[in-house]
């Protein structure tokens, strides 16, 4: 099942979309990325992410397309990555990335996740507003993606 969900690239851009949200990682040196479908096919049922997105033997990101449910796509990603089908592909480093329309001014979930994130995987969690470029080293760095 995991190979009809994974996709190989060394596009220069690694996209993935989804409901008019997009996250695009940069891949200058053309490494070889791997991008993984969770939604409907890694996980067909519960809560769940869209996409895994892993430059390989470096680091991953798990990465959540929302509309403006903050608090959901938090559930989502955190849920994905202790999963049985995501837990194998994720590279050492990991991050999580949230791709929304609007983002609350406060969220205690949000912080909440973010610690979390901290803690358990020393990752960043990052909730982006506007259409972006990526840099994979930088989304799994707390500091931020940017």
């Amino acid at each position: 099942m995991t190979d009809e969900c994974t996709e190989v690239t060394y596009d220069s851009r690694v996209k993935v979309e989804e409901n008019k949200r997009k996250a695009v990682f940069l891949n200058p040196l053309k490494k070889r990325y791997s991008v993984s479908k969770i939604d409907d096919c890694l996980i067909k049922e519960g809560v769940r992410a869209d996409y895994l997105v892993s430059e390989v033997g470096n680091a991953s990101v798990l990465v959540e397309l929302k509309g403006c449910d903050v608090s959901h796509a938090c559930e989502q990603l955190l849920t994905s990555a202790k999963h049985h089908a995501v837990k194998p592909l994720m590279q050492n480093r990991v991050g999580f990335l949230v791709i929304c329309s609007k983002y609350p001014r406060f969220d205690t979930i949000v912080s909440k996740a973010k610690q979390k994130c901290m803690k358990e995987y020393k990752a960043g969690f990052h909730v982006v507003c506007k259409e972006r470029e990526f840099d994979i080293e930088k989304v799994v760095k707390i500091s931020g993606p940017f």
